[in-house]
């Protein structure tokens, strides 16, 4: 039960939060004591149902684990945390910096209702940006320890001199995927249209996988060439799974965010709530670009990470070492 604690305590406040959340967008609160509570859940509900939904997860890991996520990893959520804020604002620049649409001069996505005092923005900016990252790293997380980690590509044994043909087949690919990257990732500075949304969130990626591939970090071809893919599909899946959340309590919230993204053109009338239904797909390169990100900020932060710098102490720490997502 105790391990079993974080779990339904986020369960339940989440519950709360809905409760309150749409009673304040039915009018079902109107006049009543928690008018002013449930008004104060819609105006943050992105910020406030995200850490719930954090808490959620790292319960969901207690007790798959059967040990506390936080008391092993220490620090490393904390300093995921921090860094997936200027993370975010890279992609916040782009878009206001250089996505306008030449015809409407609105960007790829616009926030609406902003607080007006920066201090409150700023702590909305704090929470809200910083969930993004670990939301989707500790979903893959949980999807990996579910049994995505089995999924891999057995090759068969071959001989040394195919091995060592193999590995300059992989690095010419790895460069290829880096000019790739090289050649993507200003386009949205050049070619500055919602259209752009395309090369953002490839290019980044093919810039830096190799590069972690390179330097020893963790790598989606890395995956790829030794023939596992449970971590591209975790992490994709629960970029998927967290871009629905994300459009479902950003819909009725006081303080949001809308799309415009006429490159799409009739398709951008069908909508998952804000958003145009094909840019779901996006939420997929997203996660595995932000986590390419993540991947080339530990080249630099690893040694105030915690589980970076130390040995995996049992053939299980060995396990989720190997296919971690955070």
């Amino acid at each position: 039960m105790r391990k079993g604690f974080l779990f339904f305590f986020a369960l339940i406040l989440l519950l709360l939060l809905h409760l309150l959340y749409f009673a304040d967008v039915l009018h079902l609160s109107a006049g009543t004591a928690i008018a002013t509570y449930g008004g104060i859940v819609r105006a943050n509900m992105t910020p406030f149902a995200w850490c719930a939904y954090l808490l959620l997860l790292l319960g969901l890991l207690t007790i798959l684990d059967r040990r506390s996520y936080l008391r092993r990893q220490r620090n490393r959520l904390a300093v995921c945390w921090l860094w997936a804020v200027p993370a975010w604002c890279y992609f916040d620049w782009i878009n206001f910096y250089f996505m306008r649409d030449p015809v409407t001069g609105l960007r790829a996505w616009e926030y609406e209702n902003l607080p007006p005092d920066f201090s409150d923005r700023l702590v909305g900016y704090l929470i809200a940006f910083g969930a993004i990252g670990p939301g989707m790293f500790l979903t893959a997380e949980v999807l990996q320890r579910l049994g995505f980690h089995k999924l891999t590509f057995h090759r068969a044994k071959i001989a040394q001199p195919i091995k060592n043909r193999n590995r300059k087949v992989e690095t010419r690919i790895s460069l290829a995927v880096f000019l790739l990257g090289l050649a993507l990732t200003p386009v949205p500075i050049f070619i500055g249209t919602p259209a752009s949304n395309l090369a953002i969130w490839v290019g980044t990626w093919a810039l830096l996988d190799p590069i972690n591939r390179r330097f020893g970090r963790p790598s989606i071809l890395a995956d790829w060439f030794a023939g596992r893919w449970g971590r591209t599909l975790a992490l994709g899946l629960a970029g998927l799974l967290c871009g629905f959340l994300w459009e479902f309590w950003n819909f009725w919230a006081y303080t949001k965010w809308t799309y415009h993204l006429p490159f799409l053109g009739h398709l951008e009338r069908y909508k998952y709530f804000e958003m145009p239904l094909p840019g779901l797909i996006g939420f997929i390169a997203f996660a595995l670009e932000t986590w390419a990100m993540w991947q080339t900020a530990l080249l630099l932060l690893a040694p105030f990470v915690e589980g970076e710098a130390s040995t995996p102490k049992t053939p299980a720490d060995q396990s989720l070492h190997d296919y971690s997502c955070l």
